[in-house]
């Protein structure tokens, strides 16, 4: 039996509107993540609130990708995208490295506990304040067709990195910071961070190798071991490839400063 051409097409035309949704499906498994986040600083649990921007993290991956998948990229996708980010790599991560870093210091003079505890706010908001500003330009950049973008880096620091760079560390050590030198050490850490999100330094991504690996099966093996050691072994895992994609940054900035560099000869010897 077959079935009317038209009803057909409507049942196709409802299809596509479904699966068309699965990209925003991951954006608010993406803002549940930061408000849970959120939540969980509030309630004092700040490893599970560290866990929960790790997911944010692979829900954001994940709904970029599933939007290229199903070619279904739209303009109020972008814009629900980028709220959801400054929710789950902005403050939840600011408020996290500000309760962790802040609330528990020991300093011999009062006024010091007092002093760092406003450093350790202005850093925490100088942090939230430059991840906002890197999605503003990073939202200007992929509008506007004549800007010129790498094709396989981005332009600054993303923030979903940055805010790995706070969740990853304070999981990895758990416990609240106790002694001010650690603190001060914590506070220009997230200024680093902070201004590396607003530089102009390239940070490469990995969207080639996942899409179009030349070895998908060592691709998928390694992912299985990649999963099964996050099962057991998350804070060193996590920590271990945060500092392989920071050192793959620096690695590849040498290299791109090398070729940009100029000769340098003597006068008249240029052809």
């Amino acid at each position: 039996m077959r079935l009317d051409p038209t009803l057909r097409e409507t049942r196709r035309a409802r299809l596509r509107r479904r699966i068309h949704l699965l990209p925003h499906l991951f954006t608010i498994g993406n803002l549940f993540a930061g408000y849970f986040a959120i939540s969980a600083v509030l309630a004092g649990d700040l490893d599970r609130a560290s866990i929960a921007i790790v997911v944010g993290f692979v829900l954001d991956t994940l709904d970029g990708s599933v939007a290229r998948l199903v070619h279904s990229p739209s303009r109020i996708g972008v814009q629900l995208d980028s709220l959801a980010d400054v929710v789950t790599f902005g403050i939840a991560p600011a408020l996290l490295a500000f309760a962790w870093g802040a609330s528990a210091i020991e300093t011999p003079d009062p006024r010091w506990g007092t002093h760092l505890g406003r450093l350790a706010w202005i850093a925490s908001f100088a942090f939230a304040a430059a991840g906002a500003l890197r999605l503003a330009r990073f939202n200007v950049m992929s509008s506007d067709e004549v800007a010129v973008r790498p094709k396989d880096a981005f332009v600054g620091m993303a923030i979903p990195t940055g805010a790995l760079c706070i969740a990853v560390v304070i999981h990895l050590l758990k416990g609240r910071l106790v002694e001010w030198p650690y603190a001060l050490v914590w506070i220009a850490y997230l200024f680093l961070v902070a201004g590396l999100m607003a530089s102009r330094v390239r940070f490469p991504h990995f969207r080639r190798v996942l899409i179009n690996p030349r070895h998908p099966q060592i691709l998928m093996l390694v992912s299985a071991l990649l999963l099964a050691a996050v099962y057991y072994y998350s804070e060193i895992v996590f920590f271990g490839m945060l500092v392989a994609y920071l050192t793959s940054v620096v690695v590849s900035n040498l290299r791109l400063a090398r070729a940009e560099a100029p000769l340098n000869g003597p006068p008249g010897d240029g052809v």
